[in-house]
């Protein structure tokens, strides 16, 4: 990844024709050099006692890198139709998947504590990617100083564990509380280094930075935000519980179900009130993080299957219908609120279609592939018999189908004269291919998790 800006740079400045494919083509050659090194090395490390590669973190970096690779496609053609320059975008998108590297592949508190910051740098970054830097001023204003906030949080917590252990390293940490137990002290500094993670899942009530961001950021970069962290953020947490604070699974339980309840219901709710269709389902991005961290809290090997596979099909959904926000388009202006379009399946019958798959989909209706990742969270909180978490999700989930719901009126229903542009033939192929995967995992879903199942199954 280092070595992209070694060649873009110079690109950047001493090449005379240059456009948003040119920075793409080089993004995607050195993004499929760095899955094929993950792959490959999937259990080396050049510095281990700092962060460890395991299957577990090549799994979940894997599914980051095809995804961003996918995104980084569709974001050229943003640029090409807005005639706006690209290297500032791919580069900062560089430099955060990175970040996400080493955050997801920690083994080490201190790594964890530089790791946040540099991530947190490069949201920064994306939000201030914007031609109308007076647009996003205040929004990335108030970014920086909470997420200082957080990361100083983040610090006193390391501090806290360090002092009762005397140890950054995850495993050393593992064995101080395995041994003793931690007390009132141990939970609070425990919670100071959960809390950026929650702040960056941009989990109720730490959501507000990734609404205002989704508001005002230009397209390529609310959806990188939108599609990418989350899996790293899930293997992060995963990562960090399992191997270093397992002793405190039961303790910080109360707390994770907390974030989880408050993204469920906010997330749910909100999205029926919104006419902005990037924050109707910004908040049901919301909404999917907390679903899969009710399934996630007590980090047994099937609660981090369930949760994965929940993520996934979600995160699928959202390339979808990302993807369809790039077809949404008149006089080359990308069109974000409900009412402008209105009655667009007339015009573009086909997209509508597979919009219509990827929103049953993240609403978790039988027979879509969103029922089976819903699924695979209900039954494993069924297992537990945790029947008021069921009952929550189930009731939630009512509320995203009414959201999405108003958008299939607005699009299939609603009476209007709208013209929109010429959709690039490569937004079909993508909303094609993304289809027929859904299709084809919802003859087997294993298919799509096969390998996943595989090494998560082996989880205890």
């Amino acid at each position: 990844m280092l070595a992209f800006f070694l060649v873009a740079w110079p690109v950047d400045l001493f090449r005379r024709e240059k456009t948003a494919k040119t920075f793409f083509t080089l993004a995607q050659f050195f993004l499929l050099a760095v899955i094929c090194c993950t792959i490959l090395f999937y259990n080396k490390s050049v510095f281990p006692r700092y962060w460890q590669n395991t299957p577990l973190t090549t799994l979940f970096k894997t599914f980051v890198y095809l995804l961003s690779w996918a995104w980084f496609y569709l974001s050229s053609k943003w640029f090409l139709t807005k005639n706006r320059p690209s290297f500032k975008f791919y580069a900062i998108c560089f430099m955060l998947l990175f970040g996400f590297d080493i955050l997801a592949s920690a083994s080490s508190l201190l790594t964890l504590g530089l790791a946040v910051p540099f991530v947190c740098a490069g949201c920064y970054g994306l939000i201030r990617r914007h031609w109308d830097i007076d647009r996003v001023r205040e929004v990335s204003a108030a970014y920086v100083w909470t997420a200082l906030f957080f990361c100083l949080l983040l610090w006193g917590g390391i501090g806290i564990i360090y002092n009762q252990t005397g140890s950054f390293e995850y495993a050393a940490v593992k064995s101080f509380f395995a041994a003793e137990p931690g007390g009132t002290v141990s939970l609070a500094g425990v919670l100071l280094i959960l809390a950026p993670l929650m702040f960056m899942m941009a989990l109720v009530p730490f959501h507000a930075w990734f609404m205002a961001f989704v508001s005002v950021g230009v397209l390529p970069v609310c959806g990188f935000m939108t599609l990418i962290p989350p899996l790293i953020y899930i293997c992060t947490l995963v990562n960090l519980m399992r191997g270093c604070l397992p002793s405190f699974i039961e303790t910080t339980a109360p707390f994770l179900t907390i974030f989880a309840v408050l993204s469920l219901t906010v997330g749910a709710l909100s999205a029926n009130r919104e006419n902005n269709l990037r924050r109707l389902f910004a908040f049901l991005g919301i909404y999917c993080q907390g679903f899969a961290l009710t399934g996630l809290i007590g980090f047994s090997g099937d609660d981090i299957m369930a949760a994965f596979a929940y993520i996934v099909v979600a995160i699928l959904s959202f390339t979808g219908i990302y993807t369809v926000f790039l077809s949404l388009k008149r006089r080359s202006e990308y069109l974000s609120e409900l009412e402008t379009v209105s009655g667009f399946s007339r015009g573009r019958p086909y997209i509508s279609a597979a919009l219509l798959v990827f929103m049953l989909s993240l609403t978790g209706l039988a027979p879509t592939l969103g029922f089976f990742g819903c699924l695979s969270v209900i039954s494993g909180l069924a297992e537990n018999d945790a029947w008021g978490k069921i009952a929550l999700l189930l009731v939630s989930q009512l509320f995203v189908a009414n959201a999405c719901l108003q958008v299939i009126r607005t699009l299939f229903f609603a009476t209007s004269d709208n013209k929109f542009d010429r959709t690039d033939k490569a937004i079909y192929i993508c909303l094609f291919i993304n289809v027929i995967v859904i299709v084809a995992a919802l003859i087997n879903p294993a298919w799509l998790l096969r390998d996943a199942l595989v090494i998560l199954g082996g989880l205890s």
